[in-house]
């Protein structure tokens, strides 16, 4: 089969087998853009916009969430009121942080943080912490998903979310204008979803394969 050829079926399959995504990892950037846009028409400045577009954003992705970690957190731990408590009070300590900052900068170092936390835990998982793996690759009991599809889940997480530090810090690297950001930013989560979703196509390995 010609080369050319073979690529095409392969790019067709694999555009096949992509699912849309979901309105939930749409609503974060959804917020985010929809909010700079009234914001600006307001003749509110580009920096304080972006925030409190971020802001927003952030609030909204946590008032969307926040059931289901409530519940996690009752179902794994037993005390889920304590544990939301907590949680709670960091995320508006830290939404607060941002107002009073009014700054991109701190906004956007803010995400790369929460992504480099984000990659620390994918790697505690794949090192053998069982309650990160159970959380972010769950199975049922009587699954037979081996050990080895899970960790490498955990390790493609960890790998993209190094990505969006990357783009998220070259962003701030070449002093991007505000406006490129929001848009940047905007995009990333559908882009990263349909990269992560051929990645893991192309990468995974077989189901029926045993651990060592």
């Amino acid at each position: 089969m010609d080369p050319l050829h073979r690529f095409s079926m392969l790019v067709w399959l694999l555009i096949r087998q992509l699912r849309p995504i979901s309105p939930g990892r749409l609503l974060m950037p959804a917020v985010f853009l929809g909010s700079w846009t009234v914001l600006r028409a307001a003749h509110v400045p580009d920096p304080v916009a972006f925030v409190w577009a971020g802001v927003l954003a952030q609030a909204a992705q946590i008032w969307a969430v926040l059931p289901v970690t409530v519940w996690h957190l009752n179902h794994a731990y037993g005390r889920a009121h304590h544990g939301a408590n907590w949680c709670m009070g960091i995320l508006l300590a830290v939404l607060t942080f941002q107002i009073w900052c009014s700054d991109p900068w701190v906004s956007q170092r803010l995400v790369s943080v929460y992504c480099a936390l984000y990659a620390g835990l994918m790697a505690l998982g794949v090192w053998g912490d069982s309650d990160v793996l159970n959380r972010y690759a769950p199975v049922s009991e009587d699954s037979d998903v081996p050990m080895h599809f899970r960790h490498h889940l955990l390790k493609l997480y960890a790998l993209f979310a190094i990505l969006v530090i990357a783009v998220n810090e070259a962003l701030l690297a070449i002093n991007a204008p505000i406006s490129t950001r929001v848009i940047t930013l905007s995009l990333l989560p559908i882009v990263m979803h349909y990269l992560f979703t051929i990645t893991l196509l192309l990468t995974s390995p077989h189901l029926d394969e045993t651990d060592p």
